[in-house]
């Protein structure tokens, strides 16, 4: 019979055996004659705990053949099956397990988020009601059932079941930070709920993270020692958008280190990983052991990619380990932090009337507070030069961007433009069940199936590519695109924006400013369809236009990342000397 995880190993190594033999497999060929069920769960949950997915769903594997497998093993199996990304078997397991235990809230909890997952929201939905049902103080329900709502296109549904949980004790960090995130799209203009929200979080974020006992002065006649922490040193949206920065940091004025908590790598992280003076992986860290790694590194000016963007490590951020902490890139609002110091932004993104609040300094740069490198791999503009056809409208934004009020303007657009069709692309329009609900959606303005054409992830070589179907690109708001504006610019197609109040709301438009493109941001929903319908109507002029919006776009300051990364130097040096 194996030892409990936490007993000395029997091979005499003096380590745990959850740490030791028991993690490297030696008892798994025991026999199941010789290992109790209850032994061979606690094997498979210890291999889930250190990442082995593939050994957990071994080990479980004979006890699943069973006829009637327990619903403890079939929860479990779920739960591998989750981590490893297979969320249809997943969804199977959870069915078999809710069947055996029916009135167990978790059960149905768990169900529904594997649902949800995997993009069947309305199924999602009944099972989370479910929960609520058995036990409606099972708060952990709420925030997953809200995306679900959020996705649906239920958004005050959605906002209600958030409000819900924000700010419970039992709820975690990680958590309200998705809830926050998801909050801006939802409203333009609700700027003090917004800011309180941030204050909030931030507070319980600082007190589950006191602020480390030193008091280090950056020494100005040195190097400045520059760290950059981040989960998305990949291809993914912050790559594209640091990498240009990355690249033009003066290296005789600072030293680069970049502390990566990047779950899934790529060659892009091998190209920061080669070219960092110093590259530390903090993804195994807590955050106090990797605050206390970012002191012993004597980092002078300490930069966040995240914010409260998914995985992020902003409790590092609230111990304050560095002279200098500063926040960019991936998050468009305040981290709330007190010991965040500089808020990187630009003069058109947060203009000096702005209601949009924060807690750090504002550093406004002089450019774009984005500055884009496409891949080499992106093709050729392609263009559809039959000025007859019907116009083709379309959006490779995130479906649960495309709100209530998103919908209705679209639609209203697609009913001013007799003929005109919408593209949507992106994961969730791969989906069945998605595409039922936004087919619903689009029905109750009147646009049949026969204006909406669904298109499901592809190799991002083929989506560029895909860009060359589009006459016009469709921006969301108030949470505006960011890389897919940019994406869509680079491809030759422009992008119809609404100009809203907050930093997400105005990225868009700030874009087009830069390229100095005219007639694609409108005041308000109206404009929006009386700008669509003008440019249908001209179609001479938007071919044009599309065929001139790469060369345009190299020459504007949305590509512009030496002049980028000088102004950020040089504004960020006049802080730290001063």
């Amino acid at each position: 019979m194996p030892p409990s995880r936490n007993a000395p190993c029997p091979c005499g190594s003096g380590k745990k055996y959850k740490r030791c033999c028991l993690a490297g497999g030696e008892f798994e060929n025991a026999g199941q004659e010789t290992i109790s069920n209850n032994d061979v769960i606690k094997i498979a949950k210890t291999a889930l705990d250190l990442g082995d997915t593939a050994r957990a769903s071994r080990v479980l594997q004979p006890l699943l053949e069973k006829t009637k497998a327990s619903p403890e093993v079939l929860a479990l199996a779920a739960s591998v099956a989750m981590r490893a990304n297979d969320y249809d078997n997943a969804c199977g397991l959870m069915a078999r397990a809710i069947k055996a235990r029916p009135n167990d809230p978790k059960y149905f909890y768990n169900y529904g988020t594997a649902l949800s997952i995997a993009g069947r929201n309305t199924e999602a939905l009944e099972a989370f009601n479910r929960s609520l049902k058995i036990n409606p103080d099972l708060l952990i329900v709420y925030p997953n059932r809200g995306h679900t709502l959020r996705d649906l296109g239920r958004s005050a549904e959605a906002v209600e079941s958030y409000l819900k949980v924000f700010g419970a004790a039992n709820v975690d960090l990680a958590t309200m930070s998705q809830i926050l995130l998801s909050m801006h799209m939802f409203s333009q203009s609700d700027h003090q709920r917004l800011f309180n929200m941030h204050r909030q979080l931030a507070v319980a974020i600082s007190k589950a993270n006191p602020r480390l006992e030193q008091n280090r002065t950056i020494d100005s006649g040195k190097k400045i020692r520059i760290g950059y922490l981040s989960p998305r040193f990949s291809r993914e949206i912050v790559g594209y958008f640091f990498k240009p920065l990355f690249d033009h940091h003066d290296r005789e004025r600072f030293e680069v280190y970049l502390y990566n908590a990047t779950p899934r790598t790529d060659e892009l992280t091998e190209y920061f990983r080669e070219r960092a003076d110093a590259w530390i992986d903090v993804g195994k860290l807590s955050d106090q052991a990797a605050a206390q790694r970012i002191v012993d590194d004597g980092i002078d000016v300490l930069v966040d990619l995240a914010g409260h963007s998914p995985e992020n490590r902003i409790g590092i951020m609230a111990r304050k380990p560095a002279p200098v902490q500063v926040s960019m890139l991936d998050y468009f609002d305040t981290t709330g932090l007190d010991t965040m110091d500089y808020y990187v932004s630009d003069a058109f993104s947060s203009p000096p009337d702005s209601a949009q609040q924060f807690t750090e300094e504002l550093l406004l740069l002089d450019q774009p507070r984005l500055v884009y490198e496409a891949p080499d791999y992106a093709p050729e503009p392609v263009f559809n030069t039959a000025l007859d056809a019907p116009l083709v409208f379309g959006s490779f934004n995130r479906h649960h961007k495309m709100v209530p009020h998103v919908i209705a303007t679209w639609c209203a657009l697609l009913n001013g433009v007799p003929g005109s069709r919408l593209v949507l692309k992106g994961s969730a329009f791969g989906e069945a069940d998605s595409q039922t609900v936004f087919l619903e959606r689009f029905a109750e303005h009147g646009i049949g199936v026969e204006r909406i054409e669904f298109r499901g992830i592809s190799p991002h070589a083929e989506m560029f590519a895909e860009y060359g179907d589009i006459d016009i690109a469709l921006d969301t708001f108030p949470y505006n695109g960011g890389l897919t504006t940019c994406e869509s610019l680079w491809m030759g197609t422009p992008v119809l924006t609404l100009l809203g109040e907050r930093i997400i709301s105005r990225q868009t438009a700030g874009m087009l400013a830069s390229l100095e493109i005219e007639g694609f941001t409108a005041s308000d929903e109206e404009e929006f369809v009386r700008l669509g319908q003008y440019w249908s109507e001209h179609r001479e002029e938007l071919l044009a236009l599309r065929q001139g919006l790469r060369p345009k776009m190299v020459g504007s300051p949305l590509t512009s990342a030496a002049s980028y990364t000088a102004d950020f130097e040089q504004k960020l040096l006049s802080r730290v000397s001063g």
